[in-house]
């Protein structure tokens, strides 16, 4: 069969390989598919799945955009702790690791801000049970969850500030009024340890409560070859606690806290070197995160509607200290000795973060006897970020800079779905914005003014930002719904996160608000009497002003520039169970991603977006049966999948492109109500690659010379969890 190229906006082509990914993955679908129609056997049904994704309880089917769901079955047996994990099983969701949890953000679709440029400047934000947690803490483990659902494409109207590119909602796992009692464990190779913990049960009649705990140590994979240590250790402590109280039929209230306490040792290293990675630091880096935090859920039922009110405050702070000179690093650039930059005294930053933010939100939701759906609401945030950061650089910047950025923002939306007929529903809704952004920023110069000078500044700026929804859906089956959607996302603009001009003299750099205009359309549903799971979507995004940083490598300095950019793809995901207890899955993305238009002279129109790859698919088959153990009923699974991440260049200037990997996981174990048992091994074959990379100019010789940082080595242990 020859392959035809499929054209595409802007000039841009699909190439045969692309296309050869997307029909043999749909073409082993349609054939097993068509097996299984023309057997006649018991209908093998996958589960029907209810989201919140529109903050209303319905079915994933009508659901008018991109979104993929794991529940806590799923959550569970995919072994999934954080965006790392779930980020390779979601199309088109692009997690980008930059070696430090505070900066990690992830794009959709393309869309997203190229690093945060402030401490708000995120486009997928993160809910947890309905609460928006602060952009520089986003990236934590999870544990003890209901669901995970990652709404892909603007999801603004509902969600808020700087859901431009779309929005994860976690939901944490609710009490019970049945006592329930559970106790885990994990070890594995690099010194793992897991403990969890967590009880359940009625504090009263109509009160119940929850209480979880995680404790994990790791040690590092990155081999130091000054300290003759590892580096990228990690320890984390996390604990949970949720109540909910029914005072009334008519009425309940949540309560979830949380609190989180992180260490580890981030670390990127010379991506050239033919021993990647290893890195030469005269001191380990070291980044502690502290987290407080939680929101009040209060429901009350009336006739003709539901009055919703989310209550939330989040507190964190951050301390983050780094050598700048590691010795590889500097060593391919001037051809000196490693030895040479071994010097604890020079060359280091530190950044120490604060971040208290509240927000609340009033919303009303009903439905008429003609199946009208509506929602409306009223939403307030404020944010106030504070963050000092101290450079000792010799050749860079030396001094401090003492910054604080105020966010306060309060917006009214409303979404309604009308029938209009049996199968033909049309949604719209609209969102207005109005955020205010005050910067007040200090720098001491600490190198007697050779490399700058003291200076001040204060400024304000404000936004007015109009988004919105408007959709159909159209059921072609019961178990099958077909959607066109036009949105409209948007983020603010702000302050750059630390006013590196102001040792200059010079103002701090501002960026406008970017706007992004997202056309999709899709399936959505079941086939074969439910034993086939399928959806797919088409979309087209074109962003005007998105936020990028441009960095010069010689000097090491970064501006702040707005680019516009289109971003166009296909994404599938598909679930089967030919036989009883076996479902095969897989998802794919293809995407093609262009800067439009860009006034930095070092970005050229035609380059491609950082850290969006052009083929990403994952492949998974998972096998369950009834095993009885002694006297113990349960069920015994074993999981493999395969993850595929195409090539992405590292930055707006396309210096360089990062080659494809792809990763192998596998999972199994026995289970029954009170006992599990497990074993997993993450990235199989210890395949090498680096999870993102940035260029750091040049050696004398001419030749690349730039930072990576490393993906996760081979990782395998055992679990077990006791329920009494």
């Amino acid at each position: 069969m020859q392959l035809a190229r499929i054209d595409c906006p802007a000039g841009k082509t699909f190439g045969p390989n692309a296309v050869t990914v997307a029909v043999a993955f749909v073409a082993s679908t349609v054939s097993c598919g068509t097996a299984l129609g023309q057997e006649e056997k018991k209908p093998l049904q996958l589960d029907t799945i209810t989201v919140t994704a529109r903050k209303l309880e319905e079915p994933v089917q009508r659901i008018p955009f991109g979104i993929s769901v794991f529940d806590s079955k799923s959550i569970d047996q995919q072994g999934i702790r954080d965006a790392r994990s779930f980020a390779r099983s979601v199309p088109g969701y692009n997690y980008i690791d930059t070696g430090v949890r505070g900066s990690n953000t992830p794009n959709i679709r393309g869309v997203g801000s190229f690093f945060p440029q402030s401490a708000d400047d995120g486009s997928v934000p993160v809910f947890i049970d309905g609460v928006p947690v602060p952009l520089r803490a986003q990236d934590r483990e999870f544990f003890d969850l209901e669901r995970i659902e990652i709404l892909r494409g603007p999801q603004n109207t509902l969600y808020g500030r700087n859901a431009q590119a779309g929005a994860v909602n976690i939901t944490t796992a609710d009490p019970t009024f049945e006592p329930l009692f559970e106790i885990g464990g994990e070890i594995g190779n690099f010194d793992f340890g897991r403990v969890t913990a967590l009880a359940s049960g009625p504090l009263s009649e109509d009160l119940a409560g929850r209480i979880a705990v995680q404790l994990d140590t790791r040690d590092g994979d990155i081999r130091d070859l000054n300290s003759g240590e590892t580096v990228r250790d990690q320890d984390l402590l996390n604990v949970h606690g949720k109540f909910v109280w029914f005072p009334d039929d008519a009425t309940d209230a949540t309560l979830a806290l949380r609190y989180g306490n992180y260490n580890e040792e981030p670390a990127g290293a010379w991506f050239e070197d033919p021993d990647f990675p290893q890195v030469f630091f005269d001191s380990a880096p070291s980044y502690d995160l502290e987290t407080l935090g939680g929101g009040l859920t209060v429901r009350r039922d009336f006739e003709a509607m539901t009055l919703t009110s989310v209550t939330g405050l989040q507190y964190y702070t951050s301390d983050f200290f780094s050598d700048d000179t590691d010795g590889l690093v500097f060593s391919a650039r001037t051809g000196a000795s490693p030895f040479l930059f071994n010097n604890p005294d020079a060359d280091f930053r530190e950044i120490r973060d604060e971040n208290i933010q509240l927000s609340q939100e009033f919303r009303l939701d009903g439905e008429l006897e003609s199946g009208l759906r509506w929602l409306a609401g009223v939403n307030l945030f404020r944010s106030d970020f504070e963050i000092d950061f101290t450079s000792n650089s010799t050749a860079f910047i030396f001094g401090e800079f003492d910054n604080r950025h105020i966010t306060t923002s309060y917006a009214g939306f409303g979404e309604v779905t009308v029938p209009l007929t049996e199968s033909l529903r049309a949604i719209a809704g609209l969102r207005y914005t109005h955020e205010q952004k005050d910067f007040d920023g200090r720098f001491t110069d600490r190198s007697g003014g050779t490399l700058g000078a003291d200076s001040s500044e204060d400024a304000d700026e404000s936004f007015d930002l109009v988004t919105g929804r408007a959709a159909i859906t159209y059921d072609f089956l019961p178990t099958l719904t077909g959607f066109a959607s036009v949105s409209r996302g948007a983020k603010a603009g702000g302050f750059q996160l630390a006013d590196f001009d102001a040792r200059n003299g010079a103002a701090t750099d501002e960026f406008d608000a970017a706007y992004t205009w997202s056309y999709e359309a899709g399936l959505r549903g079941t086939l074969l009497d439910g034993m086939l799971d399928v959806s797919a979507s088409v979309f087209f995004n074109d962003t005007e002003g998105e936020h990028v940083q441009v960095t010069v490598p010689v000097t090491f300095e970064s501006v702040i520039e707005n680019i516009d950019t289109e971003t166009y793809g296909i994404e599938l995901a598909t679930a089967v169970r030919p036989l009883e207890g076996l479902t095969l899955s897989g998802g794919l993305a293809l995407l093609q991603t262009e800067i439009v238009e860009s006034d930095d002279p070092t970005v050229a129109a035609g380059n491609e977006i950082p850290f969006a790859p052009e083929v990403s698919f994952d492949l998974a088959a998972q096998y369950e049966r009834p095993l009885d153990l002694f006297s113990f009923e349960g069920d015994v699974f074993g999981r493999a999948e395969y993850q595929y991440v195409g090539t992405r260049t590292v930055d707006p200037q396309n210096r360089f492109d990062l080659g494809a990997f792809d990763i192998v996981n596998l999972r199994a174990g026995w289970g029954s109500e009170r006992v599990s048992i497990y074993g997993f091994v993450t990235n199989l074959f210890d395949e090498e690659y680096a999870e993102t990379a940035f260029s750091f100019g040049a050696s004398l010789a001419g030749e690349r010379v730039s930072v990576g940082v490393p993906g996760q080595p081979r990782r395998f242990g055992i679990g077990a969890k006791i329920r009494f």
